[in-house]
């Protein structure tokens, strides 16, 4: 009696039902199961442990995965499990917080499918649930539709006797041409590199000559440029220089894609590459593939796959 107990208990561990995510619920508690979906979301827990979210990307349904920390720690790809990642995952179904679960018992009984890298998703997977994906790495594929530089127009480079820098203007307060510059001098930590930021009442590119506020110190770009650490968090005053406007930040393009008979098009973005000097193959119907970060950018009201390195394949 206790070896057919025995054997009946092994067969539930190594025959696993496989099951959709969306199928597993109540019912399910105490019994073993095998799945698989995409990573959304990794949270650390207790004792090194962590709790892994997978989605069924043709439903949408997700399921928490719970690792304790020894099986997390022996888990040789561990690294791999990042959002975007397709597993499969065995193990007992558990009730926590009013939620099932599925908790591993061994670090076999997770499986890496496919990396975040090779997760292809259709245009119309990520038009339709947009949230879903915020913060994962994709991979998205389409014919490129539209190109164009991306360009700042916050920012305006003031040049002078073959000096230059940056001026930070957000509230576009600036005039062209030949100007004069009063603002407060700062480290921008995402361009790495000092700015003029024109912000304050006082703040202000104006026509040359202009009256210099009070508190303001008169320099040229040259001494900005070799010691800006002696002017920081200063007012500063710039006086008769040359302005171009915007800075090229990269480059903007859209991949179109065909589904159940609709096209879907999604805005995508390369940081740091621009396309108008440097066209690497690109161009406007060719079939292309691209890696990056999904989420939604406020400034441009839109949702964009987004990348600081070259990561399209064409």
């Amino acid at each position: 009696m206790l070896s057919t107990l025995a054997l009946y208990a092994y067969a539930w561990t190594v025959n696993p039902r496989t099951v959709n995510i969306g199928e597993i619920g109540s019912d399910d508690v105490g019994s073993f199961v095998r799945t698989q979906g995409h990573v959304r979301e990794i949270s650390a827990v207790g004792g090194g442990g962590l709790q892994i979210e997978l989605v069924d990307y043709s439903d949408f349904a997700a399921i928490t995965v719970f690792l304790p920390g020894k099986i997390a720690r022996s888990i040789e790809f561990m690294e791999r499990i990042v959002p975007g990642a397709k597993l499969r995952v065995a193990g007992e179904v558990q009730e926590f917080g009013g939620e099932v679960e599925i908790a591993v018992s061994d670090a076999s009984m997770v499986q890496l499918l496919a990396g975040a890298e090779e997760n292809r998703l259709g245009l119309d997977t990520l038009a339709s649930n947009p949230e879903m994906f915020d913060g994962m790495q994709v991979l998205v594929g389409g014919e490129v539709a539209e190109i164009a530089s991306a360009v700042d127009w916050d920012k305006t480079l003031i040049h002078s006797d073959g000096d230059s820098f940056w001026v930070d203007d957000q509230e576009r307060k600036g005039a062209r041409g030949n100007v004069d510059v009063f603002g407060l001098l700062l480290y921008n930590e995402e361009r790495r590199r000092f700015e003029i930021k024109v912000a304050g009442e006082n703040d202000a590119i104006a026509p040359h000559p202009a009256d210099i506020p009070e508190s303001y110190a008169v320099v040229t770009i040259h001494e900005l440029a070799v010691a800006p650490d002696a002017w920081e968090e200063k007012h500063v005053a710039v006086l008769g220089v040359d302005t171009m406007a915007g800075e090229i930040i990269g480059t903007s393009f859209t991949l179109a894609d065909a589904a159940g008979g609709e096209r879907y098009y999604i805005s995508c973005m390369i940081f740091g590459w621009d396309w108008s000097t440097d066209k690497r193959g690109m161009a406007g119907g060719v079939a292309a593939e691209f890696l990056g970060t999904w989420g939604y950018y406020s400034r441009e009201a839109q949702w964009q796959v987004t990348s600081d390195e070259f990561t399209l394949r064409l």
